[in-house]
C-alpha cells in the first residue's frame, strides 16, 4: 500500500530519528507521505535556531519535506486544551493514516504530555497510533509492533548524527542506538528493528 499520509510527532528535535527513524525511512521509501511535527525546538538543551535548522537537516536526509514546529516550551509542554488543539489542526489537516509519537510511559514530562495530548486529538480519527520507544521510556513500555529497519539503519544512523549539538548525551552514541536495534531485532529475528507499543490499529 502506498501513498499513504504518515504523521511523526516528536516533543523535541532528534525524538522522530531516536524512536522511528528507521520505519519513517521505510515509509518515504514506499512512496508515503510523510509529515513531522516538533513540539519544542529543545532550547534548554542548546541553540533554538541550531537545533532547528539540525531538525531540518535530517528531514532533509530522510527525504521528508513536511516540517512543522508548534514552538512549546522546553520541558514545559503541558497536556491541556490548549496543546491537544494544536495537535488537531495538523491531523484534521493531514489525516493521517498512521500517528507515531512518544509513549505516554516516559519519565520525561514532555515526552508523556506530547503522547496523551496526540492520543486526544486524535480521538475521533479512524487511524493506527503507534507509540515509539526513546531512551527515557520507562520499564513499563510493552511493544506489541516490531519494524525491521535492517536495510535501512545507516539511514538512520545518519539522520541521528546531523544532531550534532547533541552528540556529547550517552543516548546519542551510536553503540547505544545499536545496542537497542539490534536487542529489539532479535525478538523478531532480523538484524534491527524498532519497537513499538500499540494505541490503536486498523491496518500498517
Amino acid at each position: 500500500m502506498k501513498n499513504r499520509n504518515i504523521l511523526a510527532i516528536g516533543a523535541h528535535p532528534d525524538d522522530i530519528e531516536l524512536g522511528c527513524g528507521g520505519t519513517i525511512r521505510k515509509h518515504v521509501l514506499n512512496g508515503d507521505k510523510v509529515c513531522y511535527v516538533v513540539a519544542s525546538l529543545g532550547e534548554k538543551s542548546g541553540d533554538a535556531d541550531r537545533r532547528k535548522s539540525e531538525v531540518m537537516a535530517a528531514a532533509k536526509l530522510m527525504e521528508v519535506e513536511n516540517v512543522h514546529f508548534l514552538n512549546l516550551p522546553d520541558t514545559m509542554i503541558m497536556h491541556d486544551g490548549d496543546t491537544v488543539s494544536l495537535l488537531d489542526e495538523h491531523i484534521k489537516e493531514l489525516e493521517p493514516e498512521i500517528v507515531y509519537v512518544h509513549s505516554p510511559k516516559d519519565f520525561h514530562q514532555d515526552h508523556a504530555n506530547i503522547a496523551k495530548s496526540t492520543l486526544s486529538a486524535s480521538r475521533r480519527m479512524k487511524n493506527a497510533i503507534l507509540l515509539y520507544e526513546t531512551p527515557s521510556t520507562t520499564i513499563e513500555f510493552r511493544p506489541a509492533a516490531f519494524s525491521d529497519v535492517s536495510e535501512v539503519f545507516e539511514d538512520k544512523l545518519r539522520c541521528i548524527g546531523e544532531y550534532v549539538s547533541q552528540n556529547k548525551k550517552e543516548y546519542m552514541e551510536k553503540e547505544a542506538i545499536i545496542g537497542l536495534a539490534k536487542a529489539r531485532g532479535y525478538t523478531m529475528g532480523v538484524e534491527f528493528a524498532e519497537a513499538f507499543e500499540v494505541a490503536r490499529l486498523f491496518r500498517w
